[in-house]
């Protein structure tokens, strides 16, 4: 364990990303898909359905994009469905059925992106957001990825994508603190970021919501970006409006300190949608942890869902119009399961890669 002061921040968040370690997820072995641990109510009913899937597409008017869809596959109970095959899963794009052209199970690793909101307003609970990205960060395998993000007045990359095992030996440096909230620059550099990653993919966002200073991208830039990639986002918020009389005391003068507070409570009042609205278009799940104690649980729950999600893709069959959205459904054979998958990606700047 690296050594660290209290004397700011920065010391106390070079020791979060500097502490992962490796596990192992755990699966059942049984004739029928086996279960894994539970989760929150998933939102998207699974089909029946059988059908072959085939490595490349056979049709010429096939799209040259290939679609890819981060999948999850639940019982009604919530727990996780661990060993299905190409075969088991449908896909339908506008109601057409499509053949299936990528296939990765679960046991492939994935790479995460960590954000982290290391502005201004986190400075009174930074004890607690240690412990909660620490439990995140510990529930990594060792060959899954990491790209490390902090974001205040600027967007910091701390990591590439590397190897958990690597970052544990190499550290991270995290840069000085600028006043200000870059949360949508930030969100839009990851997306960014990950856009030339291919496999099992999410974004982790772990912040208040809201922005003060972002200069390149906004709330619907960004939501229109989340759209047309093929990465799944968690969003984690956690409440610091009770912070905010004692953050504003600061500002002497009486007149200012009013237009502060009324520009942070717009931000404030956007904040929950916008990151319900991220985690909504992916696929991904929103969690809100008024007390940061509740933090550490939705962590846990989302390495959980990492290491079992499948990753589907297809050429649609039919060339896609200029722009606009196209709604996906996946189903799967077995009677009694709940697929949770992204229900549509934009045509405008899908996000996709080539075989």
């Amino acid at each position: 364990m690296i050594r660290i002061t209290t004397r700011s921040f920065l010391p106390v968040l070079f020791a979060i990303l500097t502490t992962a370690v490796g596990h192992a997820q755990s699966v059942d072995t049984v004739r029928r898909p086996p279960i894994l641990r539970g989760a929150n109510s998933p939102t998207t009913e699974s089909g029946n359905g059988t059908g072959p899937a085939v490595n490349r597409p056979v049709n010429p008017t096939v799209s040259p994009t290939l679609i890819t869809i981060p999948t999850v596959v639940m019982d009604r109970n919530g727990r996780y469905i661990a060993n299905l095959r190409k075969e088991d899963f449908k896909i339908y794009d506008n109601g057409v059925e499509q053949q299936m052209a990528y296939f990765a199970p679960i046991e492939k690793p994935f790479t995460v992106a960590l954000m982290l909101d290391v502005s201004g307003s986190t400075q009174y609970q930074l004890a607690q957001i240690r412990e909660a990205a620490d439990t995140f960060i510990g529930r990594l395998r060792a060959n899954d990825r990491l790209t490390a993000i902090t974001f205040d007045g600027r967007v910091n990359l701390l990591s590439d994508a590397a190897d958990v095992s690597a970052i544990r030996r190499s550290g991270l440096r995290i840069p000085a603190v600028t006043d200000g909230t870059a949360l949508y620059d930030a969100v839009d550099f990851a997306l960014k970021r990950m856009a030339g990653i291919s496999g099992h993919k999410a974004i982790v966002l772990m912040t208040d919501g809201v922005d003060q200073s972002s200069k390149l991208a906004t709330l619907m830039s960004t939501l229109k970006a989340s759209a047309e990639q093929d990465v799944i986002v968690y969003t984690v918020q956690y409440n610091t409006l009770p912070q905010l009389s004692q953050r504003l005391s600061f500002i002497k003068n009486g007149k200012s300190r009013r237009k502060v507070e009324e520009r942070l409570r717009k931000g404030y009042a956007v904040s929950e949608p916008y990151l319900r609205g991220l985690a909504d278009k992916t696929g991904g799940r929103f969690y809100k942890a008024d007390d940061l104690r509740d933090v550490a649980p939705a962590f846990a729950a989302i390495t959980a869902e990492l290491g079992v999600q499948y990753s589907l893709g297809y050429y649609p069959k039919e060339n896609s119009p200029a722009s606009g959205e196209r709604a996906i459904k996946v189903r799967v054979r077995y009677p009694n399961l709940v697929v949770r998958a992204r229900e549509s990606y934009a045509t405008s700047q899908t996000n996709a890669k080539q075989q």
